[in-house]
């Protein structure tokens, strides 16, 4: 059994009698023996989830899995058990079921494609051939076919990339999926997931529309007119690529005459040359022609974009204002107030910067004030005066100390006049 042993997915004792006889033997109820009834379980689970990544195949029956499995002459007893089990865990869909839940979207989609929807909507077999997907087989093979489309058709230069030919796509993705069968399942499980939808071309050709924005992915005229114009431009590029071979070869057969002197040959093959060199240039015309309208649509899209972009903005913008209570009215009524506040605030400071002026008087009156003090001043008498009218009379010496009232001298007067002219000057 060297050959069955070239299936990576297998085990490394798989070739081992006494390790493999447990394994292909039924499994006993898990009430008789949980332990080995689990490690059994486990091994086929595992083994069944490899086997059906290796092989690309998501769709499984128990007879495809003992074939699978077989061991010269042994067959895997176990398969039967193992499937009700992975059905219940819901690991395992019966292909019955699953056309249930996706009649809507692959009746449509997949009866013209291949002749495997009959597979898929035939009627009813025995337990032992009745057909399977594995779900999670399908999710990973969903995952990788996303991978791919990534790489190698989202980067369209032509801003195109989310319009593929159901045929392509099929092509290139061959090292994933095997089958027809598994791809529509997989394509089907993507269209659940919004990642993809189907379509048709003006000449009834399948579509793939992948999704390339937030929104919902539909298929649209515009969608089935950028395959149209993308297929004319591959038929145009083929065209082109011939038509060089041809001119070419006549270039040769040209020089191949002129070489055995016969200019009449070269001549006929030189205007061959030069006509066709004419399709060319014409061809190559018509082409940059669709890939300026394919430019066009793109641009289109993305200035749809850029206006919902910045719609969303203005939307943010004016509800963040108003979270806030900021309005036009608003912000004008409160520049107002900062306006007043700053004008009030100018009159305080002026009211404040002016020079407190006392209460005038009347400066006549001051100076006649001060005359009447000066002269009183002057009539108060001396002591040296009249000594000679009354006799001596013995006296007590004149106190040396403030206690009474000091003489108005003559720095007196003089303070009176400073701060009558002080007065004066404030004035």
């Amino acid at each position: 059994m060297p050959e069955e042993r070239s299936k990576k997915y297998l085990p490394s004792f798989w070739n081992d009698d006494a390790a493999m006889q447990g394994y292909m033997s039924v499994i006993k109820a898990r009430a008789v023996n949980p332990v080995d009834h689990d490690r059994k379980m486990r091994f086929w689970t595992d083994l069944i989830s490899s086997s059906c990544e290796a092989e690309g195949n998501a769709v499984v029956s128990a007879d495809i899995l003992k074939r699978r499995f077989r061991r010269g002459d042994q067959i895997p007893s176990s398969i039967p058990v193992v499937m009700e089990h992975l059905n219940k865990r819901g690991e395992l869909i019966p292909l019955s079921k699953w056309q249930e839940q996706h009649s809507s979207w692959m009746g449509w989609g997949f009866q013209q494609l291949s002749k495997t929807s009959e597979w898929l909507f035939g009627t009813s077999k025995s337990s032992s051939s009745e057909r399977y997907i594995h779900l999670k087989t399908v999710k990973m093979q969903a995952d990788q076919l996303m991978k791919l489309y990534n790489k190698e058709f989202h980067s369209e230069i032509d801003g195109t990339g989310s319009i593929v030919a159901y045929s392509t796509f099929y092509d290139c993705a061959a090292d994933i999926v095997h089958t027809k069968e598994n791809f529509d399942i997989v394509l089907a499980h993507l269209s659940d997931r919004g990642d993809v939808t189907m379509g048709q071309g003006h000449n009834g050709e399948q579509i793939l529309k992948f999704r390339d924005s937030e929104e919902p992915v539909r298929f649209t005229e515009t969608d089935a007119s950028v395959h149209d114009i993308r297929r004319a431009m591959s038929k145009i590029e083929k065209d082109i690529t011939f038509l060089e071979r041809k001119v070419e070869k006549l270039d040769s057969d040209c020089r191949a005459a002129l070489r055995n002197k016969d200019k009449i040959r070269a001549a006929n093959l030189l205007r061959q040359k030069k006509h066709l060199q004419k399709d060319i240039s014409d061809k190559d015309s018509q082409y940059q022609r669709l890939l300026t309208m394919l430019q066009q649509l793109s641009a289109t899209k993305h200035n749809k974009e850029i206006l919902d972009a910045y719609k969303a903005g203005t939307t943010a913008f004016k509800a963040n204002l108003a979270r806030h209570g900021m309005t036009a009215e608003k912000i004008d009524e409160m520049m107002d107030e900062v306006s007043n506040s700053i004008e009030e605030y100018r009159e305080i400071e002026d009211a404040i910067g002016h020079a407190f002026v006392p209460k005038q008087h009347d400066d006549d009156e001051l100076e006649k004030e001060l005359e009447d003090l000066i002269s009183k001043q002057k009539e108060i008498p001396s002591p040296s005066q009249d000594t000679n009218d009354k006799p001596m009379v013995s006296l007590p010496e004149v106190p040396t100390n403030t206690l009474g009232l000091r003489e108005f001298d003559e720095d007196d007067a003089m303070s009176l006049q400073k701060r009558l002219e002080r007065l004066r000057s404030a004035v």
